[in-house]
């Protein structure tokens, strides 16, 4: 945002040595801003405010205000941080697609989606969903990871995702693909698999695996496990050190990058947030024979010792 021009502060002035209701009520919007300030980089409203500017872009443009100058010299010294909490209370509300619409996530972004029927889906981080409606059925097509929550209807559900077919008629189910692989989650109402004139059944509680031809279903004792990315949450349990930095990189810009055979096959256990990678380096320093070397050109890079 440009700086205020002389003339824009002179108007400011003039206004708010106007009247003291003037001067009290940016007294309110200063205050509100310097407690934006202090919560920016909290894991939650960032999580907050990229699915509130996610949603903002799928809702239609809204129509064109005048704005007096005054009021744009308050918002201009003001500050972003202010727009950035309250963003959620002025944007305009999320509409529902039409056939043949895309949305995507950026890295660390999660976005809510209405579908034309009211179902919703949850994108998170780096995901894109193809929303191809038509008079017989209701299609998605799902790269990355996404919850839905399907309302009943008569016409079938279908998720297209790494190269399967899903089909549901109602309930909530969490589906991710990887390279060469697919899973899904079916949270309560049944999900089925289809592949030309054969189908298999995910019943609730259970979670699906599919390579290629190969299709593994598992009762899920943790649902937390694959689905508490709904919450900012990561959970491992014991699982190779490689895998745990491959799903944090999921979210990160800067990625952690694994030195060495030896340090990638430590087993790891705990819960991490997806924001607050220095827990989970502090935890490694800490209980494994790693080092690590920290804000590289290369992100993170941890090697045995």
């Amino acid at each position: 945002m440009d700086a205020p021009s002389d003339a824009t502060r002179a108007a400011f002035a003039l206004w708010h040595g106007g009247s003291a209701g003037h001067a009290e009520a940016y007294a309110r919007v200063s205050a509100a801003r310097d407690a934006a300030q202090a919560l920016a980089e909290q894991p939650a409203l960032l999580s907050l405010r990229q699915q509130t500017l996610a949603r903002t872009m799928l809702g239609r443009k809204p129509a064109r205000v005048r704005h007096r100058a005054v009021a744009a010299a308050v918002l201009l010294l003001a500050g972003a941080p202010l727009a950035a909490l309250g963003i959620h209370a002025w944007a305009p509300k999320a509409v529902a697609p039409v056939a043949g619409e895309t949305f995507r996530t950026g890295i660390g972004q999660q976005a809510d989606v209405t579908l034309p029927d009211g179902s919703t889906v949850t994108l998170d981080t780096a995901s894109r969903l193809d929303v191809r409606y038509d008079g017989d059925v209701r299609r998605v097509l799902l790269d990355g990871q996404g919850w839905f929550k399907l309302k009943p209807d008569a016409k079938p559900f279908l998720i297209v995702a790494g190269g399967h077919s899903f089909s549901a008629d109602q309930g909530s189910f969490d589906v991710r693909t990887d390279s060469g692989r697919v899973r899904a989650f079916a949270a309560d109402g049944r999900l089925m698999l289809t592949s030309g004139d054969s189908s298999v059944a995910v019943d609730p509680g259970h979670i699906l695996a599919a390579r290629g031809n190969d299709v593994l279903i598992r009762t899920l004792d943790d649902p937390a496990s694959f689905t508490g990315w709904r919450t900012g949450l990561l959970q491992f349990d014991d699982v190779p050190l490689a895998e745990a930095a491959g799903e944090l990189n999921r979210y990160r810009h800067r990625p952690i990058r694994v030195a060495d055979n030896r340090a990638a096959a430590l087993r790891v256990s705990g819960a991490f947030h997806t924001a607050e990678t220095p827990a989970f380096v502090d935890a490694l320093t800490s209980g494994f024979p790693v080092r690590v070397k920290q804000d590289s050109s290369e992100g993170i890079v941890i090697a045995s010792r």
